[in-house]
């Protein structure tokens, strides 16, 4: 009963913080101490909300007692995701993310950097002179879309649409189901499948579809299910990680000024905005009726994983609010923990790491713009709904 009426009254003002601050909002659920280590909302058919990051963590690797067979809220839309590898626990995921693993080498994914250097040149090369852009829509929604699409050999004229699925996906807004989403990916992605399967092509689809791993290749059912996955992940977490490392930068001329003079490098500053600020909160289902950290859980409940709170949480990162370069690091969850750590991290941090040295050494100062509102939304991902910026 504690438990459920701290809920209504942390996941309220909650909803009232979110439009302010999507991280703030996250933080109303950091207590100063452990009474109530999880609170159970109403909300998308009822679930758990651990408020520790160390139960967080727990939760995320522990597969025995939480399963990812359910990672969306609400609970009934795990139904239609069926996506590998992420609704699949160990010993079977190891298969795939052994394919993935080799797909999303880090040397694979340094031969991009020019690639990705060249993208990111061209698109700033079309706004600066202006003096101000909307940075969501003229950079972070086009630059890891190009990116992946170019590593996957996709047409660049796919982007609106693809994108359109995707977000219904990750934040519907109920102009299409999610079932009818999923399904127009499916079927837009598998007769690029059909045509590469047997290939010896060099694109990442090609590579990843044909990959022999433990003996054995994808079937076709396989290589669909997890090339949109590896889709999903691909135009959508790395343009919203691109919106909250741009806002906290155009608010602190201090990070930038340490960025754009070399007290920091790109890839050190990188980490540590990635450490403070995350933004994916992903679910487990509950395996086993159990005693855990003091509350009764059911098998089938549904326990959220929010990762922002591990960007402030103090118990879990020393002085964790504030943004230091240099930071030693250690305790992040930004890509996830434990079998289904994100394979695409990889990738994730070579753009954001060319994104900063390209923009600072052209535009090394730049602020919101005074005349424009930033708000946020959430969901599986969280949000920078838009960025207005000026130089």
């Amino acid at each position: 009963m504690f438990q459920s009426i701290w809920s209504a009254i942390l996941i309220s003002i909650c909803l009232l913080a979110l439009d302010e601050d999507f991280h703030q909002a996250w933080a109303t659920l950091l207590q100063e101490d452990d009474s109530c280590p999880l609170v159970w909302t109403q909300a998308n058919e009822g679930h758990w909300l651990p408020t520790r990051s160390a139960i967080i963590e727990e939760v995320l690797t522990d597969y025995t007692r939480f399963s990812s067979r359910s990672i969306i809220l609400p609970k009934s839309h795990s139904a239609d995701h069926g996506l590998l590898p992420t609704t699949i626990d160990p010993p079977e995921h190891h298969f795939y993310r052994k394919t993935l693993n080799h797909t999303m080498a880090p040397a694979s994914v340094n031969a991009m950097g020019d690639d990705i250097r060249a993208i990111v040149t061209s698109l700033i090369d079309g706004f600066i002179d202006k003096g101000s852009c909307n940075f969501t829509r003229d950079f972070a929604d086009i630059l890891p879309i190009r990116v992946f699409l170019s590593m996957m050999d996709l047409p660049e004229d796919d982007i609106p649409q693809t994108k359109y699925w995707t977000d219904q996906l990750i934040r519907p807004d109920g102009t299409i189901t999610f079932a009818d989403a999923l399904q127009n990916l499916k079927d837009y992605i598998a007769p690029y499948v059909d045509q590469r399967m047997g290939s010896d092509g060099t694109d990442m689809l090609s590579r990843m579809i044909n990959t022999e791993t433990n003996g054995r290749r994808l079937s076709r059912d396989e290589a669909i299910k997890l090339s949109i996955q590896v889709f999903i992940a691909g135009v959508d977490t790395v343009v919203n990680l691109l919106g909250f490392v741009f806002l906290f930068l155009a608010k602190s001329e201090k990070h930038r000024s340490q960025i754009s003079q070399g007290e920091t490098s790109a890839a050190q500053a990188v980490e540590e905005i990635l450490r403070r600020f995350p933004i994916v909160t992903v679910a487990r289902e509950v395996t086993e009726d159990m005693e855990f950290h003091g509350v009764q859980l059911k098998a089938g409940d549904m326990v959220a994983a929010p990762t922002p709170l591990a960007g402030m949480d103090n118990t879990f990162t020393p002085n964790a609010m504030a943004v230091e370069f240099g930071r030693k690091q250690g305790n992040s969850l930004t890509f996830g923990r434990g079998a289904h750590t994100c394979p695409g991290k990889n990738l994730a941090r070579v753009e954001l790491r060319i994104a900063l040295e390209e923009w600072l050494k052209r535009i090394p100062n730049f602020h919101v713009d005074e005349s424009s509102t930033v708000s946020f939304s959430s969901g599986i991902v969280g949000v920078v709904n838009e960025l207005n910026l000026r130089w």
